[in-house]
């Protein structure tokens, strides 16, 4: 019973680990992860689905048209000819059975009709924009998970600063004790190395909260079980030289590739198709139509003595509007002006990307200048302090030089830090306005 319940226990314990399983994502499998389970992404895939189907069923109207139907027919009272008076045959004639029945097959085929095409058309560019849209969606969902992503990388390297800050604390505090025991440092010293030590506690604490909030939204927005334990890997590199492309390289990538504004360009196609559509009303429409009746009736239900009778019809049919009370003529009038409508929003949208994508590009250089000041800011605040905590050893300097010398070296790996970070995120918001990805 003992050995039962032990493995029992071991059982729970090694289930409970595998639940809890810890998934190390870098980038690219985060980004990989939210394109399959962001719901935003699956309802615009559906969005195409279902233009698919509209185009289809648009196309459809091009094939013939195939109706077969039968029908039976009870006369409680029959239908009579009226005769004029005077007739031997009285005032009115029976005609017809108790029992009638029919079975008819008809065809219909479009031979001439502008409007079906112009439907088709529609359709096509209704599939067109669905398309552009997921495009843009997917655009989205990226730039939004690259930007978690790099948030989690900023907080992790931030709280990483800022515990290797303590550590420098908690370190100079013991050199400081010890040399205050040699009778080197007073113990003014002691208590501010010790202050310094203490309020340093709380903030990496608040890293560390930090940190793990920012793990939590990374999960949202990739769609992941909020049970799901997730780390990353990945770091906030600069690569040297970079490279900073030009205001009119920007200016034409966004006018070829923006999803959005690729939107509005097929919006302003699919009104004035619109506007061919309403017109084609003027026109006249042929179709070519057949129809095989097969029909009897009879008193009684002996249906092998009926007589079945068939017919057979062939012929075309033209239709010529001639006048509809202006219904034709409002309606080209409304298509004019919403095409007139798309092409005054796509031209005011377009400028307002250019606009957005040239303050990107400006927050890309001053980024770039930032980080290149900062990298030679750390590298002489590191010396700085170096010399700072020589110099206290030797008695030369005082603690509060050494705690200023920190403070600097903390501040210049921080502001590093959120420098790059600002520019990996206005690089992914720069991806998104020129709709890089694919």
């Amino acid at each position: 019973m003992k050995k039962t319940l032990l493995l029992f226990i071991m059982f729970s314990v090694l289930l409970l680990a595998q639940t809890k399983q810890t998934s190390v994502l870098n980038l690219e499998q985060a980004i990989s992860l939210a394109l399959e389970k962001n719901a935003d992404l699956k309802i615009a895939s559906m969005e195409v689905n279902k233009s698919e189907e509209k185009l289809r069923e648009a196309r459809s109207g091009l094939f013939p048209k195939l109706d077969v139907n039968g029908q039976y027919q009870r006369y409680i009272d029959k239908p009579v000819i009226f005769l004029p008076p005077g007739s031997p045959l009285g005032q009115t004639l029976t005609i017809g059975s108790d029992n009638s029945y029919s079975a008819a097959a008809s065809l219909s085929v479009p031979l001439f009709a502008w409007s079906l095409y112009q439907g088709i058309g529609l359709a096509s560019d209704a599939l067109t924009i669905s398309q552009e849209n997921y495009r843009s969606v997917k655009n989205k969902v990226v730039g939004d998970v690259k930007k978690a992503f790099l948030a989690v990388l900023l907080t992790r390297e931030t709280k990483d600063v800022m515990q290797q800050s303590l550590k420098n604390a908690e370190d100079n505090f013991e050199n400081i004790k010890r040399l205050n025991s040699a009778g080197t440092l007073s113990d003014y010293d002691v208590l501010r190395a010790e202050v310094q030590v203490e309020n340093l506690k709380p903030t990496v604490l608040q890293m560390e909260n930090n940190y793990v909030l920012s793990l939590e939204a990374l999960k949202v927005t990739i769609g992941l079980d909020a049970n799901q334990d997730i780390d990353v890997i990945g770091e906030m590199n600069f690569e040297e030289p970079y490279q900073i492309p030009t205001q009119q390289d920007v200016i034409d990538e966004l006018i070829k590739n923006n999803p959005q504004l690729a939107i509005l360009e097929n919006q302003v196609k699919l009104n004035d198709r619109n506007i061919s559509l309403e017109n084609s009303a003027y026109l006249p429409t042929l179709a070519g139509f057949g129809s095989y009746q097969y029909q009897a009736q009879a008193n009684d239900f002996k249906f092998s003595d009926y007589n079945w009778v068939k017919t057979f019809v062939l012929g075309v049919q033209l239709q010529i509007p001639i006048f509809n009370g202006f219904k034709t003529q409002a309606r080209v009038s409304q298509a004019e002006i919403g095409l007139n409508q798309s092409v005054e929003q796509k031209r005011n949208f377009t400028e307002a990307l250019k606009t957005q994508a040239l303050s990107i590009l400006y927050r890309i250089e001053q980024a770039v200048k930032r980080i290149e000041g900062q990298n030679k800011t750390v590298s002489q605040a590191a010396e700085g302090y170096e010399i700072a905590k020589r110099r206290l050893a030797n008695s030369v300097a005082i603690q509060l030089e050494v705690n200023d010398a920190e403070l600097a070296l903390r501040q210049a790996k921080l502001n590093r830090l959120q420098a790059i970070y600002d520019l990996k995120v206005a690089e992914a918001d720069l991806e998104n306005v020129l709709g890089r990805i694919k």
